[in-house]
Parts: C-alpha cells; sequence; structure tokens
C-alpha cells in the first residue's frame, strides 16, 4: 500500500510566516552586544552608500530582509523510498514600505516554484516506479531512489536588486545525478525580473569580457584548447540564444556554465565575475550621477554555496573564496590560503559578509551547521590575510519547523549592521528566541535586541 510520507502543503500554509515588526531608525546602544539582554532598536532601512567613479550615491539604498522556506518530500510504498524531493521559496519578512512590488515578485516566484516542483515530483513518481519494475524484472538486488532537490541562495537583497541563485541537481538512476545552477534577479522597485539587457551596456562588450576573464580565471581548464576556441563560439551561441545563466552580486555580475556546457561533468561548474570596478566601461551608467546604476552597497552578504568559487574583487593578490565540506572537516581556501577545520560539517549554509568599519573593508564568513544532537550553531572565520577561527556561538539563522519534520524555515542575512539569529541552549537567552544582531569588528555577531524583551 502507498504511504505518502508529506504532500506538499499549500502556499498559503508553506509560508505562513510571522511578520517581523517595523522598526524606527535610531542610533543604536553600542553596549548591546554578545551575552547582554538590553533592548535597543534598529531599523531594516538603515543607509548604505555604494560608489561609482569615486563618488558615493545612491544614499537611501537600503536592504530587503528575506525568509527562505525548503519543503522536503518523500514518496515511498511497503518497498521503500521511490523519491526524494526538495524545493525551496524565498519572501519579503519586513517592511518595505517603499518597494512593495518586490513582495508580489517574489510571491509569484514562490508559488510558481511550488507548482513546478509538486508537477516534477509527479512525474518523476511515475518513472521511479516504472524503473523499479524493470528493475526487479531483470533481478536487480536493490533501487536506489529517485532524487529531485532545489535550493536557493541569496546574493543579493537591496533596494535596488534582489538576485537568487538557484541549485537543482537530480538522480533519476544512472551512474550519477546532473546538478546545475540558475539565476532570478529582480528590479526590487518594479519587481520585473532583469535582463542582461539592463546591465550592460553592449553584449559584445559584455561576451568579450566573459570570454577573456574565464582564460584568466581557469588556466588549466580543458576548454582553454585552440585558444578556447569552443569556449568562446559557446559563449555567444548562448547570449545570442538568451541561455547565459548569471546573477548580480553587490560589486559585479557572475556568469555560470553548468557541467558539460565548457568542459567535462568531472570538471564541475564554471563561474566568472565581472566587476563593477574592473571593467566600468561595459556596464550602464547612470545619465544624472555617472555612477553604475546597478552598483550594490559597500557592506553587505552574500550567500555562497559549497564548492561554486567567489571571485571578491579585483586586487591583484586574486581574492577568491571557496568553501569545500565533508561530514568532518570544513575547507575554506581564501586567496590561495587554506584553512581545515574539524566538526560535523555534513549540513551547512554559508553566508559571506564585507562590513566596513572606519571606511575599512572587514571579511568574514559565518557557517551555520546542525551538530550530531540535532541542535544547530555558528561558526565565525575573518578572512583577513589568511582565514581564521573566530569563535562557535550558540545561535543560527535557522528559524524552525513550522511545518512537521519536513519543513526549514530560515532568515537571510543581508545587511551585515541588522539581522536575525534564533537563539539556541547554551547562548544565554531563552531558546528559540528571536535575536537581532550586527557583525561586530571582530566578526563576532553581536545582539541589538532580543525579541519580547523590556526595556
Amino acid at each position: 500500500m502507498k504511504k505518502t510520507k508529506l504532500f506538499v502543503a499549500a502556499l498559503a500554509a508553506a509560508f505562513a510566516f510571522t511578520a517581523a515588526p517595523v522598526f524606527d531608525t535610531y542610533v543604536a546602544d553600542a553596549d548591546g552586544v554578545m551575552g547582554k539582554t538590553g533592548t535597543v532598536g534598529f531599523s531594516f532601512s538603515c543607509p548604505a552608500f555604494a560608489q561609482g567613479n569615486g563618488v558615493d550615491y545612491q544614499l537611501g539604498l537600503h536592504y530587503i530582509p528575506l525568509q527562505t522556506r525548503t519543503e522536503h518530500v518523500v514518496e515511498s510504498d511497503d518497498k521503500g523510498d521511490l523519491l526524494r524531493s526538495r524545493w525551496t521559496g524565498v519572501r519579503v519578512t519586513g517592511p518595505v514600505p517603499f518597494e512593495p512590488n518586490i513582495n508580489k515578485a517574489l510571491d509569484a516566484y514562490t508559488f510558481n516554484e511550488s507548482k513546478q516542483s509538486d508537477a516534477s515530483r509527479r512525474k518523476l513518481l511515475g518513472d521511479a516506479r516504472r524503473d523499479r519494475s524493470e528493475r526487479m524484472k531483470y533481478g536487480a538486488p536493490s533501487f536506489p531512489a529517485f532524487e529531485n532537490f532545489g535550493d536557493v541562495y541569496v546574493r543579493r537583497a537591496d533596494s535596488l536588486v534582489v538576485s537568487l541563485l538557484e541549485f537543482n541537481y537530480s538522480y533519476m538512476g544512472g551512474a550519477h545525478g546532473m546538478f546545475g545552477f540558475a539565476g532570478k534577479t529582480f528590479d526590487t522597485y518594479t519587481g520585473r525580473e532583469m535582463q542582461l539587457t539592463d546591465v550592460f551596456t553592449s553584449q559584445t562588450a559584455m561576451t568579450d569580457a566573459i570570454k577573456q576573464q574565464l582564460m584568466f580565471d581557469y588556466p588549466d581548464a580543458s576548454f582553454r584548447e585552440n585558444n578556447g576556441a569552443s569556449m568562446r563560439d559557446m559563449v555567444d551561441q548562448m547570449a545570442k540564444d538568451g541561455q547565459l545563466l548569471w546573477t548580480m552580486d553587490p560589486r559585479g555580475v557572475t556568469f555560470y556554465f553548468n557541467p558539460y556546457i565548457l568542459g567535462s561533468y568531472a570538471e564541475g561548474v564554471f563561474t566568472t565575475t565581472l566587476l563593477y570596478s574592473e571593467r566600468p566601461d561595459i556596464f550602464k551608467h547612470d545619465q544624472y550621477t555617472e555612477a553604475i546604476t546597478w552598483r550594490g552597497p559597500h557592506a553587505y552578504c552574500m550567500e555562497i554555496p559549497g564548492y561554486l568559487p567567489v571571485r571578491l574583487s579585483d586586487s591583484p593578490r586574486g581574492d577568491r573564496l571557496s568553501v569545500l565540506n565533508d561530514e568532518e572537516e570544513l575547507l575554506i581556501d581564501y586567496c590561495g590560503e587554506q584553512l581545515r577545520d574539524k566538526f560535523n560539517a555534513k549540513k551547512i549554509r554559508t553566508t559571506f559578509v564585507s562590513n566596513q568599519f572606519d571606511e575599512r573593508e572587514q571579511r568574514f564568513l559565518y557557517v551555520d551547521y546542525e551538530k550530531t544532537n540535532g541542535q544547530h550553531a555558528l561558526r565565525v572565520y575573518a578572512l583577513g590575510n589568511e582565514p581564521v577561527f573566530v569563535g562557535e556561538y550558540a545561535m543560527t539563522r535557522f528559524i524552525s519547523d513550522q511545518v512537521g519534520d519536513n519543513g526549514e524555515d530560515w532568515h537571510v542575512m543581508t545587511n551585515p549592521q541588522a539581522f536575525y539569529m534564533t537563539a539556541m541552549p547554551g547562548s544565554g537567552y531563552t531558546p528559540w528566541t528571536r535575536l537581532t544582531c550586527r557583525v561586530g569588528e571582530n566578526g563576532a555577531p553581536e545582539v541589538y535586541e532580543v525579541e519580547g524583551a523590556k526595556g
């Protein structure tokens, strides 16, 4: 008899988030730090500054508070699991009085993800049944369950742009599954999905820059044969067909080339970032301020998936970051320097933080993970000349399981000076209380406000 462990909930139920309260904007008390329970206020509309051509602009630029929701679905019968699937949506959770259309855009995005996931699940379930029946007919000793997983990483969320990096993995029998990335970028004010023509001055300038940067980024890649002829043809063709996959990051635009597009499956995903500071002429500029139109804030947070390198700046030393993990170890590779950290690193969510102190950029890595006892914790690393472990904290971006054992809600860090965390046992706060934090100068999360506290 067929048993369904979970059916995807209706959209309204799946995203029954508690809206964040509206905060007034005023200066926060610097004494409200980690371990103290005093309540101080902050605003999710803290001003930030982006620069173009050496001048400040967009004085009203602010951050958009987001949450993600992941639904897990397992289909099985009396013979075992047939299909394991997962989909992720995203929505605004705080006040955005000046950009109401981004609410509508992300709600529509999540609704479409739910529908597409449900349709894929039903099709793959039928395929899995037929595949297992064929395997049993020919005496196969086991049946590996089909898999279809989706996730979302927020690359940028401010009053100009909300950009999402989508990850998808599927296994439908065979030697291995297939995975890849795609992007969705929205104009925050209008809610419209953006196109590359909104960002670059010309397609030719853009593709020439992509090809040049790929050749620089990957000196040992197979696509370099014949001076990269096959890669150059593929980039041109994908641009012509509107098939380039991209996200807009705070400091540039990143392009993603999935397995088999430019190289073998073993070579994985190729990525390359065109930085605003490095190639200002290829990006569109505001006609009044002459600043690059879509350039993001100096201080920002950016979620990064494992095994996908990030290009951070045009520094001569090559500012690059990648995070690799297995069940027992996290490996941080930053500008050629490596740090190996031993802990239960099987389930992690990683956020890169670029913060500003006295006009100095400081970089950190926030890594949420699940312990063997099921509790969540946060590990923080400083990224200076080399990666250095700062400490572990009994708090997490994980919110709660609001729909049974198969759903997860997560706060997204978008603003280094104002973000939500959840208190864990041992934090000094009531477990599962929402904490409002900022990134301290040493990288540690400092508490601004405790949910429900008085004073």
